[in-house]
């Protein structure tokens, strides 16, 4: 053994102790990142998770997911509903939502002037029967 290579035992103690606080923070600061990764990785598989379901949904399940994620971030989640429901809903259903509104556009004004005609005679039978009491 050389002269290097040995110490007395006094000398011994000396780096073994002041080595071993940073090797303990080292350790700490190894596990926090281990653990801190662990659960990352774990909450990016519920995230995952979570997009699969609501992909593979209905238009139910899009329109709450899109209502809630609207409501976290601050939004209106009335409108995010609607708009999750749309992008769910099958083309059947978008071309039958557009052949109503356009049937109620079309015949919105037809029923009222009905309405106001109807409200037209009922005045003038009325008027009649009061003129001939």
């Amino acid at each position: 053994m050389t002269t290097s290579n040995t110490a007395s035992p006094a000398t011994k103690g000396a780096p073994v102790a002041t080595s071993l606080a940073p090797a303990l923070s080292d350790l700490g600061e190894a596990a926090l990142l281990y653990a801190t990764a662990k659960a990352s990785r774990k909450v990016e598989d519920w995230v995952d998770d979570l997009n699969d379901f609501v992909a593979s949904g209905g238009p139910t399940t899009q329109a709450v997911a899109g209502g809630l994620k609207a409501m976290l971030l601050g939004k209106n989640p009335v409108w995010a509903a609607i708009n999750g429901a749309w992008s769910g809903a099958s083309t059947e259903l978008k071309l039958a939502v557009v052949l109503i509104l356009i049937l109620t556009l079309l015949l919105g004004p037809v029923v009222l002037l009905v309405l106001v005609l109807g409200l037209l005679v009922a005045a003038l039978v009325a008027g009649i029967r009061a003129a001939t009491r």
